[in-house]
Order: structure tokens, then C-alpha cells, then sequence
């Protein structure tokens, strides 16, 4: 690049077109290898541009299954909690009919124990002789009437004892129910929270690889997108230099000793709608703001490409910062100013430096070489070496 800048400000002042000829393509020469560097950046930002963009694509497809994951991570939860609220219920429930079928138990045995004694005890009573026992044992009426009595209470007390057992035997069958009936509950509960645990644990594992997933997008991305900034950077700093050179050439046209007057007006080079117009734009291959120094025209490749007005060629072949085949034709004195056009990324260049050539005349080829994302003309107009708005001519 020192090289590059010395060939350009060793340039004579008073160098004339034919001077200026030889000057650039020298400069063609040094800044070949430059081209190549900012195609292959060129390259480079558009391949990880598109990595970028289908890694973006992934990463957001993966935080989308991970928030969906643990969507479902949380409702599982939550179901678990009211299983487990559930379950501790039914549990206490079972305790509950548990104590109250083993009281039954107790109190059926205590019943049953009573019966036996009162039981054996009638038993032990009881002959043929009784009734007789009791007359002739009877010292009075009373006695006798007493002596009847206790046998009747001895027997209305063990119906009344029977009757009690039935009562106590049918609560305890009622108990046992109960608690049967808790037990099959509080075991469906265990069930259906063993198999929500398993959910849960399914669950959490593919969330845990679902994030480590997205982590390793997040990683890549930045990579990428780090890479292409860097390759951007590269790109951008290469084309800011390359194009401050071209504006120092161009400031050598205003020397270039071409004085003649034109007063015929001008004509437009290409049969084309013009599209992209002179000022501030975003650059379609650098991704950035930039000054846009020319009026494009969308012509399909192949296109004539004609001199806008009497002029001479003061270069023509290709160039190495961004513009490709490039015609700069200077049309002498308009209105008191220097103007001179140049015609970028042609497909075929038909004129040479020093020669002249008349309004109309075919001059190149529309095409899409150098920094150009597509078949269009890139007419740019110097004023006095200047570049100004190609439309205040046309």
C-alpha cells in the first residue's frame, strides 16, 4: 500500500492524460493483489454471513424447544406437588381407617372375651335341678322372687352382651372397608406419582440437553459472527483505502490538459431506468451506510454503453477497487467547470486512453464486474475533479 501511495503522489502536477495513463497502470499492477484480497473478503463476510443467519435460524428453533420443554418441566411439577398433596391425604386417611378397624378389633375381642365369661357362667348354672334349687332354697317368697330376678338379669345381660358384639362386629367390617377402600387409594396415588417422577426426570434431561444445545449455538454464533466482523472490518478498511485512491486519481483529472469547450449537452449512456441514486445509502455487499457516488442503472449485462457527449478517454481497462472495468472520458469545459464521467463494472471495455470519441459512440458493455451485486451501469460525474450528481446532467 506504501508502494501504491507513492506511484500515486509521485505524479507530476502538470502530468498530462497520456502521463496519467501510465501512472494508473502502474497502480493497476500494485493493486491486484489487493482485488483478490477483497474478492476473497468479499467471499468470505458472504459465506459467514450465511453460516450466521442459518446458526441464528438454529439457535432460535433451539430456545424455542427449550422454553417449550420447560413449559411442560413446570407443569409436570405442578401436577406432581398436587399428587403428592393428594397422596398425603389419602395416606393420612388410611392411618386414620387403620386406627379405627384396630379399636374395632379391640373392642370386638373385649366383647367377645365378656360373653365367654358371662357364657361359662350361665353354663355353669344351668341343670335340671335349677328351677327346683330355687323353690326349695327359698326361704320366703321373697327370697324366691329375688333368687328369679338375678337368673332373668344374668340372662337379659348376655342378650344385651350378644347384641352389643353384632353392633361391634358390623363397625369393624365397616372399618375394614373403609380402610380397604383408602388403601386402594393411597396405592393409586403412589402409582401415579412414581409415574410422574419418571416424567419429571424424562423431563428435566431433555431440557438440560436442550439448553446445553442452545449453549453450544450461542457459542458458535458468536464465533461466527465474530468472524464475519473481522472479515467486515478487513473489507471495509481494504475499500475506504482503495476508494481514497481512486479519489486521488481522480483529483489528477483535473490536470489532465483537456480544454476544450463543450456546449452540445449530454445524452444518456445506457437504455436504462436509473435505480440507485447519488447519495447516502446501504451498501448491498459491505452491510454498511456509505456515500453512494453515482447513479446506477439497471441494464442488463451486454447492454451498449455509449459516450454522453464529445470527449476523449483519459483511462479505460480494469481497476482494483471496486469498480472493475472502468471508462473515465473527460468532455472538456462545461459551463467553466472541468466534467468528465466514468463508466463502472463493465463486462468489456471497446476504448483506450488518448483516444477520442464522439457522442453516441459504443464505448463498453454494461456487466457486473468488481464490488456489484448484479448487471447495472455505475455512471459517476467529476465537476473540476469532484464527484457530483450524475441526474444535474442528464
Amino acid at each position: 500500500m506504501a508502494l501504491l501511495f507513492g506511484l500515486v503522489l509521485g505524479i507530476a502536477p502538470a502530468a498530462s492524460a497520456d502521463g496519467l495513463k501510465d501512472a494508473r497502470d502502474k497502480v493497476r499492477k500494485a493493486l491486484v493483489q489487493a482485488k483478490k484480497e477483497i474478492a476473497s473478503d468479499k467471499k468470505a463476510v458472504v459465506e459467514a454471513s450465511s453460516s450466521l443467519k442459518d446458526s441464528q435460524a438454529q439457535l432460535a428453533k433451539a430456545r424455542s424447544e427449550l422454553a417449550d420443554v420447560q413449559r411442560k418441566l413446570a407443569a409436570v411439577k405442578a401436577e406432581d406437588a398436587a399428587i403428592a398433596a393428594d397422596l398425603t391425604v389419602a395416606q393420612k386417611a388410611l392411618d386414620h381407617a387403620a386406627a379405627a378397624v384396630a379399636k374395632a378389633e379391640a373392642a370386638v375381642a373385649d366383647q367377645e372375651a365378656l360373653i365367654g365369661v358371662v357364657v361359662r357362667a350361665a353354663y355353669q348354672q344351668q341343670s335340671t335341678l335349677v328351677g327346683l334349687t330355687m323353690i326349695v332354697g327359698s326361704e320366703t317368697p321373697g327370697d324366691l322372687a329375688q333368687r328369679v330376678q338375678w337368673a332373668n338379669t344374668i340372662f337379659d345381660s348376655s342378650t344385651s352382651q350378644l347384641d352389643r358384639l353384632k353392633v361391634l362386629r358390623t363397625g369393624l367390617e365397616a372399618a375394614e372397608a373403609v380402610k380397604a377402600d383408602a388403601e386402594a387409594k393411597a396405592s393409586a396415588q403412589r402409582d401415579r406419582s412414581a409415574a410422574h417422577v419418571a416424567q419429571v426426570r424424562e423431563l428435566t434431561a431433555a431440557a438440560s440437553a436442550t439448553a446445553a444445545k442452545v449453549a453450544r449455538l450461542v457459542a458458535a454464533n458468536a464465533k461466527l459472527k465474530a468472524e464475519a466482523q473481522d472479515e467486515l472490518e478487513q473489507t471495509q478498511a481494504q475499500y475506504k483505502a482503495l476508494e481514497r485512491q481512486e479519489a486521488k486519481i481522480a483529483a489528477k483529472l483535473r490536470k489532465a490538459g483537456y480544454n476544450v469547450v463543450n456546449n452540445g449537452g449530454f445524452i444518456r449512456p445506457v437504455n436504462a431506468p436509473n435505480g440507485s441514486p447519488f447519495g447516502m445509502r446501504f451498501h448491498p455487499i459491505l452491510h454498511y451506510w456509505r456515500m453512494h457516488w453515482g447513479t446506477d442503472f439497471g441494464a442488463a449485462c451486454g447492454l451498449p454503453i455509449r459516450a454522453m457527449a464529445d470527449g476523449k478517454v483519459v483511462s479505460a481497462g480494469w481497476t482494483s477497487y471496486g469498480f472493475g472495468n472502468y471508462t473515465i472520458i473527460s468532455y472538456g469545459r462545461v459551463k467553466g467547470a472541468s466534467v468528465a464521467s466514468g463508466y463502472a463494472h463493465q463486462s468489456k471495455v471497446i476504448v483506450h486512453a488518448g483516444q477520442k470519441v464522439k457522442q453516441g459512440q459504443v464505448v463498453g458493455y454494461v456487466g457486473t464486474t468488481g464490488l456489484s451485486t448484479g448487471c447495472h451501469l455505475h455512471l459517476q460525474v467529476y465537476r473540476n475533479g469532484v464527484r457530483v450528481n450524475p441526474m444535474r446532467y442528464l
